[in-house]
């Protein structure tokens, strides 16, 4: 029986990961289609959802079934994948929409369990807020309102990222002036979701200031940014962690002056946040998340770093194409994007054909 169970865990967690890494690469070709490059794509409308329900909502809800080691747990990132899949493949919005709202529903739900089964923490009711984030951003999405839906899916991977750092920090004594701030943060930034109905005027000021705080409170109380300089992985995670909160200060930045200026420049900022603030942190976690999915341990190239730096340079070349208004730029940019998450896949992939298995304890064998 336990044999079984364990084929028909390896299946699911195959099949999920597999369908994260489909919707990324159809989330990819979209998202080069709508700069003009001429590759097909899904409805180009859907290239944000499939990018942020389908192949983000994938992989933390992955992350968060793994570690609860429930196998029912999987058929939450079962089911955001499944939603990508009927938003590109059968071209079906309503039913992404409703796959995705069950998925959203059963991260919340996977959340309770984790705090109900172990126990109830800051950083766990972080991360459930985000996924109710998710939920919420669907749902107003699918009443008709996208950039209210936008709104959502972003507060859900800032909050979702968010906690899992509150929760390595845990043995960090933090100022009370710290604890403070960070919890007066989280609650501002759900509020700017609630409040969306009135962007113009509260919530979008409101949300972008909430970011740039959160990414200065990240810069000065994570100890990423202080193992900068760390060889190997630890060090690969310090950059890449250290660079998405510059990213996302960026965002913030960008976002703060388009609530007062709309236009290209302004909307530069969310693929800031979405592209060098989340990717930023995909990047620096996989090496961590890929031990506890595989039951190997990477083998370390500096060669994965590369893709962060190009990342960054395409980003700052997609800025500068929003401030001139230069197509090309434009263009060039995006597949750059692309090219750097290709490259660091490619650098992941190379690293676990090359990686040692876990011995029960967790330590690389011989």
């Amino acid at each position: 029986m336990s044999v079984r169970r364990s084929a028909l865990w390896r299946a699911a967690v195959i099949a999920a990961a597999v369908l994260a890494a489909v919707n990324l690469l159809a989330g990819i070709s979209g998202g080069l289609a709508r700069l003009g490059l001429p590759l097909p794509a899904a409805p180009l409308a859907l290239h944000g959802a499939v990018m942020a329900c389908a192949f983000f909502g994938s992989v933390i809800a992955l992350e968060r079934a793994v570690a609860l080691q429930r196998l029912p747990g999987l058929l939450v990132p079962l089911a955001a994948g499944a939603g990508g899949v009927f938003a590109w493949g059968l071209q079906s919005p309503i039913a992404a929409q409703v796959a995705w709202l069950l998925a959203a529903g059963g991260l919340v739900a996977l959340y309770i369990y984790a705090g109900r089964s172990r126990a109830w923490s800051l950083h766990l009711k972080v991360e459930m807020s985000g996924a109710l984030c998710w939920f919420a951003g669907t749902a107003v999405w699918a009443a008709g309102d996208l950039a209210a839906g936008v709104s959502g899916w972003v507060a859900f991977l800032v909050l979702t990222i968010a906690g899992e750092r509150r929760e390595l920090m845990q043995l960090i004594r933090l100022p009370a002036a710290a604890r403070t701030l960070f919890v007066l943060v989280v609650a501002a930034l759900l509020a700017a979701v609630a409040l969306w109905p009135w962007r113009a005027v509260v919530a979008a000021p409101l949300f972008w200031l909430c970011c740039a705080v959160l990414a200065l409170w990240l810069l000065r109380w994570d100890f990423a940014p202080r193992k900068w300089a760390a060889a190997g992985w630890p060090g690969h995670t310090a950059q890449c962690l250290t660079l998405g909160y510059v990213w996302l200060l960026v965002g913030a930045l960008l976002g703060l002056y388009g609530s007062v200026s709309p236009g290209a420049l302004a909307a530069t900022g969310l693929h800031a946040v979405l592209l060098g603030f989340v990717f930023a942190m995909v990047f620096g976690h996989a090496p961590v998340i890929l031990p506890a999915l595989l039951h190997l341990r990477p083998v370390y190239s500096g060669w994965a770093r590369a893709p962060l730096w190009l990342l960054a340079a395409s980003l700052v070349l997609r800025i500068a194409a929003g401030a001139t208004g230069e197509g090309r730029w434009l263009a060039l940019a995006g597949a750059g994007h692309a090219i750097a998450i290709a490259g660091f896949a490619a650098a992941m992939a190379t690293a676990i054909v090359r990686g040692r298995p876990l011995s029960p304890t967790g330590v690389a064998g011989r």
